[in-house]
């Protein structure tokens, strides 16, 4: 997961909320938007992974930083959360406000955030549980024994009727990137 890009998709839709947005919503609505970017594009635009968890599928990384759980997440890339984001209640509220950058995403990816917002910016939280328990990658037995299951992207991508072929392209293109970045990160010639 790139937590620079993460950190400027939350930050991207806080902002259609005056930077302060229930957390579950804002959950949803990333999921969701990784969803159809991953129909449209065969690339989602978090990097993150997924769990099907009580109130549907979320995304992994990005629910544990916002409830700040440590152990799941790098000590460093937390502190970095706290001083961009921080819970009150159920919200997230933005402390980087307008002052957050967005070269990370590509103009797809915006386009994609901005239709996802569109369709469903009036929608409550509970209007958007209701929708991802639509969805037919969501693992019912996560409501059934109140747990987390991992949900694989091979998961989403055949609800998405992908082909085995297409899915493992994908696959294959997401693990050849992620070998260059590390690559480029060791050799110093990326952040």
């Amino acid at each position: 997961m790139n937590f620079k890009k993460l950190a400027q998709i939350v930050n991207y839709v806080l902002a259609k909320y005056d930077y302060r947005l229930n957390y579950t919503k804002l959950v949803k609505l990333l999921y969701i938007s990784d969803r159809e970017c991953l129909s449209k594009w065969g690339f989602a635009i978090s990097g993150d992974s997924y769990v099907s968890m009580r109130q549907g599928p979320v995304l992994s990384g990005l629910y544990n930083f916002i409830l700040e759980k440590s152990s799941f997440c790098a000590c460093a890339e937390l502190a970095e959360w706290k001083c961009c984001f921080y819970k009150e209640g159920n919200d997230l509220i933005s402390k980087i406000e307008d002052k957050c950058s967005y070269d990370e995403l590509c103009d797809a990816e915006i386009d994609i955030l901005n239709s996802v917002d569109k369709k469903y910016h009036a929608h409550k939280y509970g209007d958007l549980i209701e929708e991802v328990h639509k969805f037919p990658e969501w693992n019912k037995d996560a409501e059934k024994y109140n747990t987390s299951y991992s949900l694989p992207k091979q998961s989403i991508l055949r609800s998405l009727n992908k082909s085995e072929e297409e899915i493992k392209a994908i696959i294959d293109s997401e693990q050849t990137l992620s070998q260059l970045d590390k690559s480029f990160k060791e050799k110093g010639l990326m952040i």
